[in-house]
């Protein structure tokens, strides 16, 4: 099962991750001079990312060893989410967004298909409820713990915050 809760807080870090920037982009507007729909985009990025790198590399990935594509995935998130707080202009903002929902996207389904592979098939239901709470505990409370480190450190000390977890 530890096998499992480190997978659980990967996904709790997707889940603060593509939820928090709605809560933020108020602050990135400003940062940027941009208006609220224009900002918006940076959800956009991230999510559509997300949607396509999901299905396209679980089948490009689908014989490669499972441990090394969920290090790779969380590298590109984290990554992507340190690039993202040290955006100079939006343009980059987008791309790190966009390539942080990539990993997210390829970390998703993975971590859903080895959570249920490291434990017996008694306790498969567990562990995927395990890892699927972990995203919805992530929008639960990370996304107010984010809004609030954002009070004190700006949008970009979230981002931070989430590229350590």
């Amino acid at each position: 099962m530890q096998k499992v809760l480190l997978l659980t807080i990967g996904m709790f870090a997707l889940g603060f991750d593509a939820y928090v920037i709605a809560g933020l982009l108020p602050d990135i507007g400003k940062t940027f001079s941009l208006s609220d729909s224009q900002t918006g985009l940076a959800v956009s990025a991230f999510t559509l990312c997300y949607a396509l790198a999901a299905p396209i590399f679980a089948t490009l990935l689908a014989e490669k060893p499972a441990r090394k594509v969920l290090v790779l995935a969380l590298a590109i998130f984290s990554v992507a989410n340190a690039a993202s707080a040290l955006s100079f202009n939006f343009y980059t903002l987008l791309i790190s967004r966009a390539v942080a929902g990539i990993g997210a996207g390829l970390y998703s389904p993975l971590a859903a298909s080895s959570a249920s592979s490291f434990v017996s098939e008694q306790k498969r239901g567990r562990a995927l409820g395990m890892i699927l709470g972990g995203m919805s505990i992530g929008t639960i409370i990370g996304v107010p713990i984010g809004l609030m480190v954002a009070e004190h450190f700006a949008w970009q000390g979230t981002l931070w915050l989430v590229t350590v977890i």
